[in-house]
């Protein structure tokens, strides 16, 4: 899967400035201190989630002009002075940022980096990624993956074609591949988040393929929870918290799996 890139025009939410950013109050993971693994003045992702705050994702910059990806140095030298100076309590350090983290090539050093200096500056936080999923698959990604203390990996659909409506990726993702992957990582929970309007994947028939692939890969818990920011597709509509809670209860009743939901 290559690497993507957005031109250079507004996005329905600002992309982050730098490397470190927050702390943000996050619905899902509390206080969270965030690292941006990738430029700052264009989204590279692997997906073009039609929900995504950041807007779409295009295959070439609009000027020709690629900034850069952080070195790992450079990262965890940010991340270093920025933990030293917070006096806020820290729950998570969380890889995040402008697109797709696990993209970034030297993930793994990252991770451990991170771990080293969270042991020196916040002890009691946990290192953790927002992750698409379109990766899960590569063996150094694994790696990265297992060193975390936190795993939330994105699962929108179902099926592979309702994957395709909701995250379209941006190269050719072997869907049966992607969810052995899930299956295969350990204590991975997942991330799902549910959308109606233009692309709808709260539909019952949906729902029950869904609770079928979320049984399949058996996470310790799924976050079930609707856009919180202007999506990239207008079209896109908010899923009342009723709505979410009704499908939570209905995956836990089923498969016994823990669905923490999110309004």
């Amino acid at each position: 899967m290559p690497l993507t890139m957005a031109k250079r025009t507004p996005h329905p939410y600002p992309l982050q400035s730098g490397i470190v950013y927050g702390p943000i109050r996050s619905r899902r993971l509390g206080n969270s201190l965030g690292i941006n693994l990738l430029p700052s003045s264009y989204k590279l992702c692997s997906s073009n989630c039609v929900y995504c705050q950041y807007g779409w994702t295009y295959n070439e910059a609009e000027d020709g002009a690629v900034e850069r990806i952080p070195a790992a140095a450079e990262i965890l030298a940010a991340a270093d002075e920025a933990m030293g100076r917070t006096n806020l309590g820290i729950d998570y350090i969380t890889l995040a940022g402008n697109g797709e983290p696990t993209l970034h090539p030297q993930l793994t050093e990252i991770v451990v980096g991170l771990k080293m200096l969270r042991d020196r500056w916040m002890p009691h936080a946990k290192v953790g990624i927002l992750s698409d999923s379109t990766t899960v698959h590569r063996p150094k990604v694994r790696k990265a993956l297992i060193a975390l203390d936190e795993k939330y990996m994105k699962l929108d659909a179902g099926d592979e074609a309702m994957f395709l409506a909701v995250n379209k990726p941006m190269g050719k993702v072997d869907w049966r591949q992607m969810i052995d992957g899930l299956k295969a990582l350990p204590d991975v929970t997942l991330q799902s988040l549910l959308i109606m309007g233009a692309v709808d994947n709260t539909q019952p028939d949906h729902i029950d393929r869904w609770i079928e692939t979320v049984a399949y890969i058996h996470p310790k818990a799924v976050q079930i929870y609707p856009i919180d920011r202007p999506p990239a597709d207008s079209g896109i509509i908010k899923v009342p918290l009723a709505r979410l809670k009704e499908i939570g209860s209905l995956l836990t009743q089923r498969t016994g799996i823990e669905a923490l939901v999110f309004g």
